[in-house]
Formats: structure tokens, C-alpha cells, sequence
């Protein structure tokens, strides 16, 4: 289900539906921002209540391949050593799903689960490569240190049942909030 998940993942960098910016600084660089991507199974990904309310991560009914994805663009590649921990808190967890994933420069990627997966106490839980292994963010940052992020997604897909909506708030990523 996992490797899928990959894949399919993938596929969503082809095609966001919607790009919204959050406020804008005054460097010539776009401001980091979010887009929303899903299946078309009756999925779906968006702001609830407009741009910085929380994020409805809602799956369609094809759970073999069903997915609703948030996608971070325009932040520069930063060492993994000097970025905040990514963080968002759910309404609803199973079996991975919904979680951040994360890649890097060195080929790695980072799977994060959050506090209520109970994969790392009260704290997000992050495993490299999706090991067996829950580590804290210091441990991740330990072990990658000087590698790049290239990509940071949000992904919920068909390891919860057809239908189910994941609330997503207080996401964060290296600094900047979005809901």
C-alpha cells in the first residue's frame, strides 16, 4: 500500500488543481504557498473556509488509488539540518494516512506522522526512507543534516476508508504557517 502510495503521490506534481499564496514578503522570489491535488474519484482537497482556515483532505471512493494532496512550493532548498520541524495536527489517522512526505536531495525521503498515530509518544513521529523506525525531528535533522529538501507534500490516500475527511490544522512548514 505504502510503495503505491509513492506513486501515486507522483502523479500529483503533474496536475494541482488550485495555487493559493499566503502573504507575500518583498523579495522578488514568489511567496511559499500551497496547492491542493486529488483523485477523481469523488476526492477532494481545499481550504474549508477560504485561504488560512483549515484544509479538508476529504478521499474518493476508488480505495486502491483514491488520494487528496496538499503541495508546498516555492521554498529555497534548505539543509534539513536548519529546518523547522514540519508539523499539522488531524482529526482523523489511520494507518499512515494522512502524513507528511518529504524529498531530498540525497535521493532519501521523510515520512512524518503526527501526534496522533501514537508512533512517538505526544510528538510527531518521522521515519527515513518509511523505515520501522519512529524517530523525534532532531533525530531526522542528525541524520540527513546537509541534504536538500526538493519537494514537501501532505498526502492522505485509500489507508483510510472511501469518504473519510481529514481536518488538517496548524500546518507549518520550515517557518511559515498556512491555516
Amino acid at each position: 500500500m505504502l510503495g503505491r502510495t509513492i506513486l501515486k503521490s507522483a502523479a500529483v506534481l503533474v496536475v494541482p488543481l488550485a495555487t493559493l499564496s499566503i502573504a507575500g514578503s518583498a523579495s522578488a522570489s514568489p511567496s511559499p504557498n500551497v496547492s491542493f491535488s486529488a483523485s477523481n474519484d469523488g476526492a477532494s482537497a481545499g481550504w474549508t473556509h477560504g485561504k488560512g482556515s483549515a484544509i479538508e483532505l476529504t478521499l474518493g471512493s476508488d480505495s486502491a488509488s483514491t488520494f487528496a494532496v496538499i503541495t508546498f512550493h516555492h521554498f529555497a532548498p534548505t539543509d534539513v539540518a536548519a529546518l523547522d520541524e514540519p508539523t499539522f495536527s488531524t482529526d482523523n489517522y489511520h494507518a499512515s494516512s494522512p502524513r507528511f512526505y518529504i524529498t531530498l536531495s540525497d535521493s532519501d525521503t521523510l515520512w512524518g506522522y503526527p501526534a496522533n498515530s501514537g508512533l512517538n509518544g505526544s510528538d510527531f513521529a518521522w521515519a527515513i526512507n518509511n523505515g520501522n523506525t519512529y524517530e523525534s525531528w532532531s533525530a531526522v535533522q542528525a541524520a540527513e543534516g546537509a541534504a536538500k529538501v526538493t519537494g514537501a507534500y501532505v498526502i492522505a490516500d485509500g489507508d483510510q476508508a472511501p469518504g473519510v475527511t481529514d481536518t488538517i490544522t496548524g500546518l507549518s512548514f520550515d517557518g511559515h504557517g498556512f491555516n
